[in-house]
């Protein structure tokens, strides 16, 4: 049985044949066992994503690693949705720089310039980059008293100049293609066609035979 996984990582599963050949207990039956098979397929996807960013040492990508799915049942088909952040994508294939593309040649994505981001980017930039910095807090004050508490504060100078050095090298030279999405799609699926067809197979010959 075909299997056709469109841009949003749908799979699509034909499932007409039921109609019109058994009884409602038969096509229940079939639509459990491929929910079933979906599922743990679905499972699966999550564990090879997260193996392979941490295999590939994709770890500094905010909340790359949130990955969800959903199996919608409709008259002639079973889907089953795999999302993924958006910005994944620009991780997977890369992205030219505005000044040089040699991270990302074959990258379809380019930074158009050197300076601008968006609130959410520049915020992600700037998680990152505080993540080893302490903060402020009241023992602080009674451990390093008020001139050191002082010098804590002026971090936040250094750390906007940090942010600001950091988006014009990272659209200046780019992202570097990290090649994880397909790698993630094939480990999941293979075998499962054949899966399927022996689960569907094994669902008629018994409803055959009751």
């Amino acid at each position: 049985m075909p299997i056709n996984i469109t841009q949003s990582q749908n799979i699509n599963l034909d499932n007409s044949f039921v109609q019109g050949v058994g009884s409602y207990n038969f096509s229940e039956e079939v639509s459990k066992e491929i929910n079933a098979l979906l599922i743990e397929r679905a499972e699966a996807f999550k564990v090879n994503w997260e193996e392979i960013l941490n295999r590939k040492k994709i770890i500094a990508s905010g909340d790359i690693q949130d990955v969800d799915y959903e199996v919608v049942e409709y008259p002639s088909k079973v889907v089953l949705n795999i999302t993924y952040p958006y910005y994944a994508k620009f991780v997977d294939k890369g992205v030219k720089g505005a000044l040089d593309e040699s991270n990302a040649p074959q990258s379809p994505y380019k930074f158009k310039n050197t300076y601008k981001m968006s609130k959410e980017g520049r915020e992600s930039i700037k998680r990152w980059l505080s993540s080893a910095k302490g903060k402020v807090k009241t023992t602080d004050v009674k451990k390093y008293g008020a001139q050191g508490v002082e010098k804590k504060f002026k971090r936040i100078s250094e750390l906007d100049r940090g942010v600001n050095r950091t988006i014009f090298l990272i659209k200046a030279y780019g992202i570097k293609t990290r090649d994880f999405i397909d790698p993630t799609i094939k480990k999941t699926l293979q075998g499962f066609e054949q899966e399927l067809g022996e689960a569907i197979g094994k669902t008629i010959t018994i409803n055959i035979f009751k």
